[in-house]
């Protein structure tokens, strides 16, 4: 991907919110129930929001059998025309990456591979991409195969692996840290063990980097929920990151914002770019041959 194309993305993938989402979807901590319809209508605003920043909408049928399915960004990992299919950690969401295959393959036309050893997990939110290099978390639900697939596939980026397997409130790498623009990182702390993991998460990021960052510090994870694309930035409302994160975005971020409310889908460990695949695709890009045969992924789909 040209530096010039960096954050540049035509495409968007969603997937709509099934009804066993409100009793089934996987969730960190145990809270009030889940409003369905209010988690459907922070849906329709973060898709309308994304049409709003000049980016093509794939929406995808909602699966039943998969309450998690709306969280489409640990399915693949996508930079520049390379897919890489990724193997969702937690079994139960292992299913969700057949549909997302197709239409990476052959709607979109990318150059799809596939993670080929069967004992490597990777959850996209576990994969963050500065526009110059990548670091993939190792945790809960990211192994070392893993991350390993990610620098197999993008060799033209550094890739930096970070141990947060020890990080107590850590479920995804991005869950503390996100691009908020161009070579700006926003990190989030909050309560003793979130800026506990937070600092650390820093720490490791600047000894691994081989590029210079600016540092934007929030003071809570809905504060550093945020997707910068197409030169806008996506965060969450004044309400939800409170006066001070708002503050500081205000003061910092010159362009334009758009504001999105996830406290429902949040109950279910949701945030902005767990909902989408974005996704950039040159318009003479041409479809790669892959030579993973149905053997190789057989195992990991359901049929």
């Amino acid at each position: 991907m040209a530096h010039g194309e960096t954050f540049k993305y035509n495409y968007a993938i969603i997937c709509r919110i099934p009804q066993t989402f409100q009793y089934k979807a996987l969730r960190t901590k145990t809270g009030k129930p889940i409003d369905i319809d209010r988690a459907r209508k922070e849906y329709d605003d973060l898709r309308d929001i994304l049409k709003n920043c000049d980016v093509n909408v794939i929406e995808l049928q909602e699966d039943e059998n998969y309450p998690d399915c709306c969280f489409i960004e640990d399915c693949a990992v996508c930079i520049g025309g390379t897919a890489l299919i990724a193997r969702p950690g937690h079994t139960t969401r292992q299913g969700e990456v057949g549909e997302i295959r197709k239409v990476l393959k052959n709607d979109l036309k990318l150059n799809v591979q596939e993670i080929k050893d069967a004992k490597a997990t990777l959850d996209g939110g576990d994969v963050l991409f500065t526009g110059k290099e990548i670091f993939v978390g190792i945790g809960k639900r990211t192994n070392d195969l893993g991350a390993q697939a990610v620098a197999e596939f993008f060799p033209e980026y550094n890739v930096n692996l970070i141990k947060i397997g020890k990080c107590e409130t850590l479920l995804h790498l991005k869950d503390v840290v996100n691009m908020a623009g161009r070579n700006i990182v926003a990190v989030g702390c909050g309560n003793d063990a979130e800026t506990k993991d937070a600092n650390y998460i820093m720490k490791e990021m600047q000894s691994l980097a081989e590029y210079t960052y600016r540092v934007l510090h929030l003071d809570n994870r809905a504060g550093v929920d945020m997707l910068y694309i197409n030169g806008r930035l996506i965060h969450r409302t004044r309400e939800e990151m409170g006066e001070k994160n708002y503050g500081v975005i205000d003061e910092k971020i010159p362009y334009t914002r758009h504001r999105v409310n996830l406290s429902e889908l949040s109950k279910a460990d949701g945030s902005i770019s767990s909902m989408l695949l974005p996704i950039y695709k040159k318009k003479n890009q041409m479809n790669m041959l892959s030579d993973i045969t149905e053997d190789d992924i057989a195992p990991f789909c359901h049929k």
